[in-house]
């Protein structure tokens, strides 16, 4: 079925958009978000705060598309895991993480989500604007927290590096005056694509309209009269010190796999609490989590329990 973006009424001057990480059929995830934790955290605020969320499940055939991309899925599995060191128990790590890079092997997919991801946020600036003008209030005063998780930081830098340099999509921080509040990546798997994705880059199809692989990275901007006018406010990214996927192991961050833009800020979660002591607990926990029924309590990589633990950058924008 076609997507059709959401649209909300907003009760206040703030909205939140929440990026899904990946889609409902991939993995046996039910495509849930946790709304119910990022209301706990904005308290009484919540009440006047559009949340928006996007999720895949416009693209029906996730699971069948990936199956056409099996070579290049073992082959993006297989250099993560070099990349880990080559053990039986990488591997296990890279079988789990791999699920979360696999789009990017798919250009019609990318695309799919891209333009849907464009009409989403088209669609909050005409809510945007309607509220304003009904209150008789200026717009610029009603900001928009993008707020993502998982595969869903790689398509939040994709479409906001787009947009920020297409002036077709109206969304233009300069030009056009769509500047967010915050846009906030948990366990951004962009630098783990940008080193896997240039070890297999033969397998991924036009390549250079992938700007994590054919760019340098940078908080996406408009180049404007000289300057360099960025598309948010705050750049910010959060991971855990257990989490593979946003580039750590065991407590150790993994260079090649954790993302660094230049000027965002960093949030490093302690995840020791979560007895993932070994390698093979890792992969175990993966494991549990991407199954039907995920995440577990000692997930990683689960969204709801950064949301948990981010109360003053979500209710404040502040980083502690």
């Amino acid at each position: 079925m076609p997507f059709v973006p959401q649209s909300l009424p907003w009760p206040g001057n703030r909205a939140f958009l929440m990026v899904h990480g990946i889609g409902d059929a991939s993995a046996g995830k039910a495509g849930s978000f946790p709304d119910d934790a990022l209301r706990s955290i904005l308290g009484a605020d919540a009440a006047t705060t559009a949340i928006y969320r996007l999720n895949y499940d416009f693209i029906n055939d996730w699971l069948s598309t990936k199956l056409n991309f099996a070579a290049g899925v073992s082959a993006m599995k297989t250099a993560l895991s070099a990349e880990m060191g080559g053990t039986a128990t990488d591997a296990m790590i890279a079988e789990y993480a791999g699920d979360v890079l696999w789009p990017i092997l798919s250009m019609d997919l990318r695309f799919a989500v891209r333009d849907a991801f464009i009409a989403q946020l088209q669609q909050i600036e005409r809510d945007r604007a309607r509220a304003a003008d009904a209150r008789g209030d200026n717009a610029l005063d009603y900001s928009v927290s993008i707020l993502a998780h998982s595969l869903g930081c790689f398509h939040t830098y994709e479409v906001l590096t787009a947009v920020a340099m297409q002036p077709e999509h109206e969304l233009q921080p300069a030009s056009d005056l769509v500047k967010y509040d915050s846009v906030i990546l948990m366990a951004s798997p962009v630098q783990l694509i940008r080193t896997i994705g240039g070890a297999i880059a033969g397998l991924i199809p036009d390549i250079g309209s992938v700007a994590t692989l054919s760019q340098p990275l940078a908080i996406p901007a408009e180049q404007r009269r000289g300057r360099n006018v960025r598309c948010t406010k705050k750049f910010v990214s959060v991971t855990g010190t257990h989490d593979p996927v946003g580039g750590h192991l065991l407590g150790q961050q993994l260079p090649w796999g954790y993302m660094k833009v230049p000027a965002q800020k960093s949030i490093i979660v302690p995840q020791t609490g979560l007895n993932l002591t070994s390698a093979e607990a890792t992969a175990q926990a993966l494991a549990a989590a991407f199954a039907p029924g995920g995440p577990t309590a000692n997930d990683p990589h689960s969204w709801t329990a950064y949301i948990a633990g981010q109360e003053p950058l979500l209710r404040t924008g502040v980083v502690a």
